[in-house]
């Protein structure tokens, strides 16, 4: 048995890059609606509360794949306002003989970008056909790459932002302007008239409280919202999704996760409410938007197959397969 190959977060920096990923996801999107992959998840709140710090432990195996992974996703309060990487590492196993193939300290990278590729996807799907106005709620990471990723699929004139804190708003419209030099980019201070200007609207906040109400929208708007990926986070109410046709990664996971979660408890949803999982959308089983004027919402907590699909294209980048 060779020794498992250590992979730094600059090596995957260096070779991989969200675009690679966004074709890979697609078809994992796919292969779990249709029952050839699977995904684990255990959350844990080492850090005393969740908005301080939380651990994702996610597996992914697709059949027929010659790998499967384990991931330790740590996010923490601290090493943002430090201005620190994230922790955590993917672990790569042989599927034919479950040896460990690969470490990947990828510092939350490969998560970044693959959620980034999953946003892409979400938009080739279910945004409008042509989209004018765009609005990011949040300031973090996913605040910088879901601008990317719906405008590598409608290419948008202006762009909101909109963060609870001005001056990081500011900051992430500086790290913006330079990777979307043709879009008009505008810091706003109110959340509502924002929402109601933008033809698409993409929250990426650690929201506990719905931040998107359902009486601010329009026909013909789409959310995407991968903010709410546990029980304890929500960015939208009950009324956008009783007036949206409302689609998902996974329909377990949406029942235990975000804004599927928070509205099936107070009773004003129902998981028979879905629209659909995106992998049915993607393969022509279940239809996306019927009319100009649906309002769609793809509201995603993220799936193992999925970091297993960032795995086997970094994997094949670097040079690394199964023995």
């Amino acid at each position: 048995m060779n020794a498992a190959t250590m992979v730094t977060a600059a090596q995957l920096r260096a070779a991989v890059h969200f675009p690679d990923l966004i074709e890979p996801v697609a078809r994992v999107f796919q292969a779990a609606s249709a029952g050839h992959a699977d995904s684990g998840l255990i959350v844990m709140f080492p850090a005393g509360r969740p908005e301080a710090g939380d651990v994702y432990v996610k597996s992914g195996t697709v059949r027929g794949c010659p790998i499967y992974i384990i991931k330790v996703s740590p996010w923490f309060a601290a090493n943002v306002a430090e201005q620190r990487p994230q922790g955590g590492f993917v672990a790569v196993f042989d599927s034919r003989t479950g040896h460990t193939l690969a470490l990947l300290e990828d510092e939350h990278y490969l998560s970044d970008i693959r959620t980034a590729a999953a946003g892409a996807v979400v938009a080739r799907a279910l945004a409008p056909n042509r989209v004018d106005t765009a609005l990011v709620a949040g300031s973090g990471v996913q605040a910088y790459w879901q601008p990317l990723a719906l405008h590598r699929e409608r290419p948008y004139r202006k762009l909101l932002v909109w963060a609870r804190d001005p001056d990081k708003a500011a900051t992430l419209t500086a790290r913006l302007a330079p990777v979307l030099p043709h879009v008009d980019i505008e810091v706003v201070p109110d959340l509502g008239p924002a929402a109601r200007r933008a033809d698409v609207i993409l929250t990426t906040t650690q929201a506990r409280e719905p931040l998107i109400h359902g009486d601010w929208l329009r026909p013909g708007q789409h959310i995407t919202a991968i903010g709410a990926d546990d029980a304890t986070k929500c960015e939208l109410d009950a009324t956008v999704l009783r007036r949206a046709r409302v689609y998902v990664d996974a329909r377990d996971t949406a029942r235990d996760t975000g804004e599927v979660h928070r509205a099936i408890r107070a009773g004003r949803y129902a998981l028979d409410d879905i629209a659909g999982e995106l992998g049915d959308v993607l393969a022509g089983t279940t239809p996306a938007r019927t009319s100009a004027g649906d309002i769609t919402v793809a509201t995603l907590a993220g799936l193992g197959a999925q970091d297993l699909a960032a795995a086997e294209v970094a994997l094949q980048k670097l040079g690394i397969r199964p023995v």
